[in-house]
């Protein structure tokens, strides 16, 4: 099902503050009773393939660009993600502040709203702040 995706990102690292807005077409579709949200981030020029995963308490966040990110948002328990960079692979733990998510498979719509830091050995690399909505 073709949705409109808008995508609001605040990352804070080192004192200073990025915003990025992003409004896309995507695609929400089920496979094998997952949920998942398709659509390309147009941004300097480029397009990066995102894929969102709707799990049942967490959000599985995947970007494929010259930089791959694969989050997992689990507001329970910290997760590890491997960053791979053109320098070779980072582990970066994820620590889910807040997250809350509202999903109308039917419609399809959605919202999710988070809350996260990304940390290396105990010290935060950013704080992020991500605010997405469908329809």
């Amino acid at each position: 099902m073709p949705v409109k995706v808008k995508l609001s990102t605040t990352i804070t690292q080192e004192g200073q503050q990025e915003h990025f807005d992003f409004v896309e077409d995507g695609t929400f579709v089920e496979i094998n009773g997952k949920y998942y949200l398709r659509y390309l981030e147009h941004q300097n020029g480029q397009e990066t393939p995102v894929q969102v995963k709707f799990e049942d308490e967490l959000v599985r966040l995947r970007r494929r660009g010259s930089v791959e990110t694969n989050l997992f948002l689990d507001p329970h328990q910290a997760t590890i993600m491997r960053y791979r960079t053109q320098y070779g692979i980072l582990n970066l733990d994820v620590v889910t502040e807040s997250l809350e998510k509202k999903v109308d498979v039917q419609k399809p719509a959605g919202q999710v709203s988070v809350k996260y830091q990304l940390k290396q050995a105990g010290q935060i690399i950013g704080s992020y702040q991500l605010e997405l909505q469908f329809a």
